[in-house]
């Protein structure tokens, strides 16, 4: 059984609000999570007790977990952090578009194999 305090769950919490996803190695004896100032240990069986809540959604792979905040999530972190409801981890916010710049005064290469330089004409 793990005590973690409110002011742990807090950063836990506003993290996972802030980010909307959290990548925690399964390793107990981390001294601090990667991201957080928080014992590793601690951030496992909060996502842990998230998840069967169903406030995260879960993937494993290579020793990693890899949790995302659900729309249920979502509304219950606000509510614990005392925050409105229409907030949006940065994880759903649609990124910038981005425009691609061409430079029109270089000369084209042809697409070869990538067998050496192309013949300059």
């Amino acid at each position: 059984m793990v005590l973690i305090s409110k002011d742990e769950r807090q950063k836990i919490y506003s993290y996972l609000l802030k980010e909307g996803t959290l990548v925690v190695k399964k390793d107990v004896g981390l001294e601090k999570h990667q991201d957080i100032p928080v014992q590793n240990l601690k951030v496992m069986m909060v996502c842990k007790s998230l998840k069967s809540k169903g406030h995260l959604v879960e993937k494993f792979n290579w020793q990693w977990y890899y949790f995302h905040l659900s729309e249920e999530g979502i509304r219950a972190m606000c509510e614990y952090l005392g925050l409105p409801t229409n907030i949006r981890p940065d994880y759903y916010k649609a990124p910038a578009v981005k425009r691609q710049v061409v430079d029109e005064d270089r000369p084209r290469r042809g697409f070869g194999r990538g067998r050496g330089r192309a013949k300059e004409e």
